[in-house]
């Protein structure tokens, strides 16, 4: 089983669908990561354009070159 080693970086959508852990939450979900995927899409689709642009790119992002720490 891969570890995770949390230093500063959030992991990205792509990062935690691929964990095998993620395999059994989507089964158990009765689902699966393809449709969970289509899901956070979807949601993130209806978010007003206001509300997008106030968001911070999370430093896993590639618009981000170093990490800041999470928020607390």
């Amino acid at each position: 089983m891969e570890s995770w080693m949390a230093l500063c970086c959030e992991p990205s959508l792509e990062e935690l669908l691929a964990d095998e852990m993620m395999g059994s939450v989507t089964r158990s979900a009765g689902t699966d990561r393809l449709r969970l995927r289509a899901l956070l899409r979807d949601i993130a689709r209806r978010l007003p354009a206001e509300r997008l642009a106030r968001l911070r790119p999370r430093c896993a992002s590639p618009a981000m070159l170093g990490c800041r720490p999470a928020a607390g």
